[in-house]
């Protein structure tokens, strides 16, 4: 077998900017970088009448929300049953075999819930996998929504939620920074061959944690 490849998991709410880094990464980056995350792994593969109908299972799988915030802004939020939890657990043992088969993989990534972190952090285990946070304020993620597809309010929804675990090896702002700023940063730290730590924190941190609260149940 090779020796595993590089993992980067690109980590923000939707329009922060993480598609376009990972573009960047694969046309700017000297070794070539597998471009995976959420759509392609989970939301493309589900079969379309759990995300177009109202099907009896659909709790089971997943299913969405619109409520109000205290304000009365819009919250779309998007949440996963046992079955949506099982699309999960493969998407993060899809990345783990890409790296270890000696692929480089960027991933677009975006903790909706909670318990999805201790999952990848724990699939990423003996991997160099970096934890990347992408960020741009509230105002201009929801600016960027509307030349988007994405219904209002999706971006306020996890836009606490998705950061909320506060540990990453870089973190960017790309209200403040180029697509191309932020992706020269992160070619930046692997290329001082520094070893990723944010996983090993976050595995240490959420293995204090009650079994049920790490794996989501």
């Amino acid at each position: 077998m090779p020796n595993p490849g590089t993992v980067i998991v690109l980590n923000g709410p939707s329009a922060a900017g993480k598609s376009s880094i990972q573009r960047e990464i694969q046309d700017s980056f000297e070794q070539p970088y597998l471009a995976t995350g959420i759509d392609q792994l989970m939301l493309h593969m589900v079969p379309d009448r759990y995300l177009l109908q109202d099907v009896p299972d659909k709790k089971q799988v997943l299913w969405t929300d619109t409520t109000k915030d205290a304000q009365g802004a819009p919250l779309h939020r998007v949440h996963f049953g046992p079955k949506g939890y099982r699309f999960l657990d493969g998407m993060h043992h899809t990345i783990r075999s890409l790296a270890l088969c000696g692929n480089n993989v960027v991933v677009d990534y975006l903790a909706f819930e909670q318990p999805w972190l201790p999952r990848l952090a724990g699939v990423l285990d003996g991997l160099r996998a970096y934890l990347v946070g992408v960020h741009a304020p509230l105002s201009v993620l929801e600016e960027r929504a509307t030349s988007r597809p994405y219904p209002a309010g999706t971006a306020r929804a996890h836009y606490e939620v998705v950061h909320k675990h506060g540990i990453y090896d870089l973190e960017l702002d790309t209200s403040v920074l180029s697509i191309k700023e932020c992706a020269d940063a992160i070619r930046e730290l692997i290329h001082r061959q520094e070893n990723p730590t944010a996983f090993e924190r976050l595995r240490s941190r959420f293995a204090k944690m009650p079994e049920a609260s790490a794996l989501g149940r």
